[in-house]
């Protein structure tokens, strides 16, 4: 006992539409101790409605769900209107590469493919729960730096030439919280996960200066 208060689990709530996936994915995670499933749905009509009055700090959606259902592009935007700072997981079949990076840029956290590993998929929803973006190993977002607001390029620009949170908030008369949260918007937009994935490509960014 060292006086600490045990982690709090973190409450899931999953949405797809095939029920043999669905099951399989909450009996892998509810053998976890540190996920719980508290709703699991097939239609997105049923997760919003669960979502309103249950406490969830992360639902992992299918971006392709039933005929007469929603797509992932309306799924993404509604729940990002509805749940703004709830993190959302795409665990689909197939990788939208053709749109993931809009997905990316309008509010979804990150996306893990079905056909990988069952622990990336824990180890995903450890990554979006902490404010970060996760996208396959084998799979680059492309960089847009139109895509970003002038805060944060202005703040991105000065992660690259070294500066910490709290200096990038002095030199711009802010607060913290205002440069993090410009950072974390910047960084999800470009794909980039990490401040190490951001000085490991240095020259690719000032590049795009």
């Amino acid at each position: 006992m060292n006086g600490f208060p045990a982690p709090r689990p973190l409450q899931l709530a999953l949405l797809d539409d095939h029920e043999i996936v669905r099951r399989g994915t909450a009996l892998h995670l509810a053998g976890d101790r540190r996920f719980t499933i508290v709703a699991s749905h097939t239609h997105s009509d049923d997760l919003i409605n669960s979502l309103r009055y249950a406490r969830v700090d992360v639902a992992i959606i299918d971006l392709s769900l039933a005929p007469g259902d929603r797509d992932g592009a309306e799924l993404v935007a509604l729940l990002r209107e509805q749940f703004p700072r709830m993190p959302l997981l795409a665990f689909a079949t197939h990788l939208p590469t053709t749109n993931l990076n809009h997905l990316i840029g309008t509010g979804l956290s990150g996306f893990v493919s079905k056909a990988e590993p069952l622990h990336a998929l824990s180890d995903a929803i450890l990554r979006v729960a902490q404010g970060l973006t996760r996208v396959p190993p084998d799979f680059t977002l492309a960089i847009g730096r139109h895509e970003l607001t002038r805060n944060e390029r202005e703040v991105l620009d000065l992660l690259l030439e070294g500066f910490t949170l709290s200096e990038i908030a002095l030199r711009r008369h802010r607060s913290i919280k205002t440069v993090s949260t410009q950072k974390i918007a910047a960084l999800r937009k470009l794909g980039l996960r990490s401040d190490i994935e951001v000085y490991a490509m240095r020259e690719r960014m000032l590049e795009l200066r």
